[in-house]
């Protein structure tokens, strides 16, 4: 399934397309990119956890 992901530091991911909106990622307001990986790693090889939640 296509999903869009940030190529900034924030490993942003979304099911419909738009642009990164995480206020420390250097890549704010970029589009995200189109990503069709099924094993969540989205070609880099690193799994994202999308539960995983900002301790501030």
């Amino acid at each position: 399934m296509t999903h869009y992901i940030c190529a900034g530091t924030c490993g942003g991911v979304s099911d419909k397309p738009g642009s990164c909106q995480a206020e420390e990622c250097p890549l704010k307001g970029q589009e995200l990119e189109p990503c069709t990986c099924e094993d969540g790693r989205h070609g880099n090889g690193t799994p994202v956890d999308d539960d995983e939640e900002d301790e501030d």
